[in-house]
């Protein structure tokens, strides 16, 4: 543990949020104000009244406009980037050499060119950088990729109603093969109007989640990628790795949010394993495992009285009623947990030099590459190679290199 570590090992991290739009307030603050590991010390906007409303609601001690007064300020510990692309490798590089561990909303980057800046930055500072892809620290999607992770590693340990093969020859290499589906139901309804605007579309500012999930949840990197439709939403992403395994996601901006948005569905050596909205977990296949988990919505359990799928159906429906009969709301929507405040609250651990970094900057280096090729692929139609330089960024001390360039 380095002296930084030492330090702040016991004492709440005094953290300041850039951006106090409506992730900010939806998840990081009351992450922030609600757990021991953090002090919300810090709020910034570019519009004070968003800020001094931040600051008033979550106890917030010093406001600013300036994002640069945040990273000068030496009673920070801790900056929780929530801002929109534009502002992502300015600030977090300034951060980061300030010695100030950050935080930042996916996308990392939009360019190349600003996703290396931020990994040479991250290397020469050796400073914690962790990215948002929050969906790998809910509680659904760890249990989720357990069992994938099983049903790769060991099989099917119970037999199928129908079994034609039963030993009798091998298998061919097709059956050894892995297969991801990832499906978003998203409603363009609910986006804010930038989104319709942005250069890459919602291809990276969304999708790169679950690109994300993608590269995290599979045993090897993706050689090939292949994207139809249009970035702004509407498409098919197609991820193929070196053993002909295959992930596919599929994205529809025109879907209701009264369905689920996400689905996952995993396949290996004649395992199923299905994730439904991350409040239901479904496999067949292994008999030495639950057929089915339900794990708690985060909103919305004051509505129902069950479990999985059904409590979600009865309490979208029920806020529904409410909003249709004039009455008070109780909530303002339905939603599971995605692992918001799991993913902030580990990479608070792992500052305070107690555990990984749940996104570190290399992953997330290689996951914007990835996404920004499937952006290419859908603009060109054609599929695009995955090269080693996309997803393998040898570590190295940038500013002593550059002394001794040539």
């Amino acid at each position: 543990m380095n002296e930084r570590n030492a330090s702040m090992k016991d004492t709440p991290l005094r953290a300041a949020v850039i951006g106090c739009g409506a992730l900010a307030n939806g998840a990081h603050l009351p992450t922030l104000q609600a757990s021991p590991i953090f002090d919300p010390h810090m709020v910034c906007d570019v519009q004070r009244e968003k800020a001094e409303y931040a600051a008033d609601k979550w106890g917030a001690k010093t406001i600013s406009t300036n994002w640069r007064e945040v990273v000068e300020n030496s009673d920070i510990d801790l900056v929780v980037l929530c801002t929109h692309i534009d502002l992502r490798s300015e600030a977090i590089c300034a951060a980061l050499e300030a010695g100030k561990p950050v935080y930042s909303e996916k996308p990392l980057a939009s360019t190349r060119e600003e996703t290396m800046r931020i990994l040479r930055a991250a290397d020469d500072t050796a400073t914690p950088l962790c990215v948002g892809h929050n969906r790998r620290s809910s509680p659904a999607m760890q249990e989720f990729k357990r069992l994938f992770e099983k049903a790769r590693e060991v099989g099917a340990d119970r037999g199928a109603i129908v079994d034609r093969v039963r030993g009798l020859r091998e298998p061919i290499r097709e059956e050894l093969q892995t297969q991801l589906f990832i499906r978003v139901n998203d409603d363009s309804r609910t986006w804010k109007h930038w989104a319709f605007w942005d250069e890459h579309g919602i291809m990276l500012s969304e999708m790169t989640h679950f690109v994300d999930l993608a590269m995290w949840l599979m045993p090897s990197y993706p050689v090939e990628v292949y994207a139809c439709g249009s970035p702004r939403g509407n498409f098919t992403e197609i991820l193929k790795y070196a053993d002909g395994s295959q992930t596919t996601l599929m994205h529809s901006m025109v879907g209701n949010f009264d369905y689920p948005k996400e689905l996952f569905e995993a396949s290996a050596l004649h395992v199923s394993v299905c994730l439904d909205h991350y409040v239901e977990i479904r496999q067949r296949g292994l008999e030495s495992e639950p057929g089915t988990q339900y794990f708690p919505l985060q909103v919305g359990m004051e509505l129902t009285d069950k479990q999985g799928m059904p409590a979600f159906w009865e309490a979208c429906d029920k806020l529904q009623e409410l909003r249709g009969s004039g009455g008070e709301l109780p909530i303002p929507n339905v939603s599971p947990n995605k692992g918001h405040r799991e993913h902030l609250e580990s990479f608070g651990r792992h500052v305070r030099g107690d555990g990984p970094n749940p996104c570190p900057a290399r992953d997330t280096a290689a996951v914007t590459n990835v996404t920004m090729k499937l952006v290419q692929s859908a603009r060109e139609g054609r599929p695009l190679p995955v090269l080693p330089e996309d997803i393998d960024f040898p570590k190295a001390n940038w500013e002593e290199m550059r002394k001794n360039w040539f």
